[in-house]
């Protein structure tokens, strides 16, 4: 092989997750400092201030670029790196993180308006720790975080019929929602969003993108009464909740989890 051709993005894609699934990745592990430090050189080489945020029973990596007009409003995209004890988590989440990687690489090729943050975080798995302690030091200092996007889990796609659940009650939720699941077979052939409204702005050009390269979109609006409601706990399962208890907006963008991968965490 020519080891001077790059490999395309999806090729470095797939790579990345078979790099980070190797094996578990749990505090302590020899492979979460492996994958951590992996977050924090690849932020580095593509032009991002790199800080290890230890925050005491775990590390985020979180990397940025300035913004050249507000530099005090931040958007963050991020993963969480972690794993559940024994399972190699290749959907969850080395998925998310290696589509960061794919997002700060375009995304630093140009000069942006906003402070952009990327971020790989940890202990999602013990209910968001990590992304709670890099909130919690956020607001204390009053930062300004117009938008966050979260990769949770975007790998598993399934085009059968009857490969998609919902979450029960759904259907009197996201009635529509529902209908187009039921209409197109139950096939687990989407990208769930799932975002407040004072995220939907920013979700908006979404859908028109993943339009324009023949990729299904649905979408799942919560109010911002609704958001900490137990009503709505199947879509406050990662680091996005985090930001929406604080009053920042924020989007789960995932391929729906259990409720299409039966392999999730590793159960069977």
């Amino acid at each position: 092989e020519n080891s001077n051709v790059e490999p395309s993005q999806t090729e470095q894609y797939v790579q990345d997750i078979r790099f980070i699934s190797k094996m578990p990745r749990i505090s302590a592990e020899p492979h979460h400092k492996s994958v951590q430090q992996m977050c924090a050189s690849r932020f580095n080489d593509l032009g991002f201030q790199v800080e290890i945020h230890n925050y005491g029973t775990g590390i985020n990596v979180l990397g940025t670029i300035l913004g050249k007009q507000k530099p005090a409003e931040k958007i963050l995209v991020s993963a969480h790196y972690d794993t559940v004890a024994d399972c190699n988590g290749a959907d969850d989440n080395a998925s998310g993180v290696a589509g960061v990687f794919v997002t700060a690489k375009l995304l630093s090729r140009k000069q942006h308006n906003r402070t952009l943050v990327v971020a790989c975080w940890d202990e999602e798995e013990k209910k968001t720790v990590g992304s709670k302690a890099y909130i919690k030091r956020e607001k204390s200092n009053n930062a300004d975080i117009k938008m966050s996007y979260v990769y949770e889990m975007i790998g598993y796609k399934n085009a059968n019929s009857n490969s998609q659940q919902v979450p029960q009650g759904f259907e009197l939720l996201y009635p529509q929602q529902v209908k187009a699941i039921q209409n197109n077979q139950n096939r687990g052939d989407f990208i769930a969003l799932v975002f407040d409204d004072s995220a939907a702005s920013f979700v908006s050009t979404i859908p028109v993108a993943a339009k324009n390269h023949k990729l299904s979109v649905m979408q799942f609006e919560v109010s911002a009464k609704m958001k900490t409601s137990p009503v709505v706990a199947d879509l406050r399962r990662s680091d996005h909740s985090a930001f929406w208890d604080a009053d920042y907006p924020a989007v789960m963008i995932t391929d729906t989890a259990n409720f299409r991968n039966h392999h999730y965490h590793c159960l069977n």
